[in-house]
């Protein structure tokens, strides 16, 4: 497992890592991530450099298996592109995390959500930014959250959002395939990276295109809203996509 190199960069890195480093190591031998998570938030930029390994702050975390979605979070918001980085063992934070993160670890799914998918927004300070942020929700874009593939197997759950149970659902989980949710509840119920029909990993989301849709809701025994055309629903729902997601 990659989180036995901890011992190798405390004793051979010295000097040549940031506090930041040194505060992510504390937290994954005594447990306590408070240091690190004031750290990040007090000297973003020290997230931004990597030590003689190629490895980022964000890296020691995943390597840990056990750092708290809060930190993940915050060295993530510090500097977005170490999540895109590869060390010099041509790992990037994410692969560290699903090897390194146990199955039975209530945060891992979250943990992979947010590598997967957070990504701080550039902004003049929106009241709606501000708030999504308060909430944990994901602030995501479209480009890295859905896929073109549908899932192999695609299950009708539910005419409506599981979530608000009252938008239509068009969004099917992937792998499981669970078609569940709406383009508006994705944000919120994503930040915890499951199915909420079986609380499954979800690695990507596909939005129903076309008479997709239409089969979705026959098989649920709805008709579209208002009797919407099956070629004007999806143009709605594309318009909800640019909007929802940032």
């Amino acid at each position: 497992r990659y989180k036995s190199d901890t011992s190798f960069y405390i004793n051979n890195m010295g000097l040549t890592q940031t506090k930041l480093h040194f505060a992510v190591i504390r937290g994954t031998l005594e447990g306590e991530w408070f240091h690190a998570i004031r750290r990040a938030q007090k000297t973003p930029y020290e997230a931004s450099i990597a030590n003689p390994c190629g490895d980022y702050a964000l890296h020691l975390a995943c390597y840990s298996g056990v750092a708290p979605p809060e930190l993940i979070r915050v060295l993530i918001d510090a500097y977005p592109d170490a999540i895109l980085k590869e060390n010099k063992k041509g790992r990037d934070p994410l692969e560290l995390a699903a090897k390194n993160y146990s199955v039975t670890d209530p945060n891992r799914a979250q943990v992979l959500a947010l590598l997967r998918w957070h990504r701080p927004v550039s902004s003049n300070n929106s009241s709606a930014l501000i708030e999504q942020q308060r909430s944990g929700d994901l602030l995501c874009n479209s480009n890295n959250m859905f896929c073109d593939e549908p899932p192999e197997h695609m299950f009708s759950c539910s005419a409506q959002c599981v979530v608000c149970l009252e938008e239509v659902a068009t969004i099917a989980m992937k792998p499981c395939g669970h078609i569940c949710l709406c383009l508006a509840c994705v944000p919120t119920t994503m930040k915890n990276g499951l199915c909420p029909v079986d609380r499954c990993e979800v690695r990507e989301l596909y939005q129903l295109q076309g008479d997709q849709v239409n089969i979705h809701m026959s098989m649920c025994g709805s008709d579209l809203p208002q009797n919407v055309a099956v070629e004007n629903f999806s143009e709605q729902l594309f318009e909800k996509k640019e909007s929802i997601l940032l």
